[in-house]
């Protein structure tokens, strides 16, 4: 399943780095800003490990 198609409730991060965070099926999800335009805007990690890298937010994807 794609992580952007999920409703997730976002939580604002712990530095300006890291952006959002959640706790998805009891794992860590992180939102990681990106030095754009040279990286992508955004990179999701789970646990600790980078899964996705998008520009665009998702959907469905909540915002506190």
């Amino acid at each position: 399943m794609d992580p952007r198609t999920r409703a997730i409730s976002w939580r604002k991060g712990p530095d300006p780095e890291y952006i959002r965070v959640a706790t998805v099926d009891g794992q860590a999800w992180v939102i990681r800003l990106g030095d754009f335009p040279d990286e992508p805007m955004y990179t999701l990690l789970v646990d600790g490990e980078p899964v996705l890298e998008f520009d665009d937010w998702p959907p469905a994807w909540g915002r506190e």
